[in-house]
Parts: C-alpha cells; structure tokens; sequence
C-alpha cells in the first residue's frame, strides 16, 4: 500500500469523484435496464383490460361496469375501449381508507357536529 501525502488529498479527492461519477452513471444503466418493460398500450379492449386489471374480471363482469358508469370508457360504434390512463387514475381512487383516516375523519365529525346543542 502506498503512502498519501497531504499535497496529494486534493488530487485523489478529484479521482475519487470521478470514480464516484463513473459508478452512478453504470448504477443508472443497470437500474433502467432492469426495469420492467410496459407492454400495455394506452388504448385497450375488453379482453386486454381484463388481462391488464389486478383481479382479472371478466368480460361481463366490466360490461356491467360499464352499463353501471364505475369506470371510465369509450364508445367507438359497437366497440368499448379503455384509456389506460384513466384506467390507472380510477384504480388509485377505489383505493380503501386504512384505520387512522376513520378515526381522523370520526374525530373531525366530532369537532364539527353537535348534538342538542353541545358537542360531541
């Protein structure tokens, strides 16, 4: 092992952000290239949103969703077509409050509403 000087910190400091630099941009190409690829196009059918749905509903299942207005759609003639955006925005909004927001909204009822004239 060699000896440092102190007249040399500066330099090896320099090389040992270059090192650094050379090492985030490797770790950035092995991070995106393993990211997994999303084949999904942004307009589906019926049976591509039903394969790309968490719970894999059947076709009539979505068809009464559709009749019923639950989740966003498109007409085109005969044809029900899905926007995948929206698709991802409406599954992120059927999303089930945990127990801390129940008792956060419970507690703000309570501040909020009164019965005969004294709060609860």
């Amino acid at each position: 092992m060699s000896e440092y000087t102190f007249e040399m910190v500066p330099g090896l400091v320099g090389r040992i952000a270059e090192l650094l630099a050379s090492i985030d941009q490797k770790l950035d190409k092995v991070i995106i290239s393993s990211m997994p690829v999303d084949n999904t196009p942004e307009l589906m059918d019926i049976k591509q949103l039903s394969g790309y749905l968490p719970s894999h509903p059947s076709p009539s299942t979505i068809y009464s969703w559709c009749h019923e207005n639950q989740i966003p759609y498109y007409k085109q003639g005969k044809r029900t077509i899905f926007k995948k955006s929206e698709i991802d925005k409406w599954l992120l909004r059927t999303r089930v409050k945990d127990q801390t927001e129940y008792m956060e909204e419970a507690a703000e009822y309570c501040r909020t509403h009164s019965i005969g004239g004294k709060r609860l």
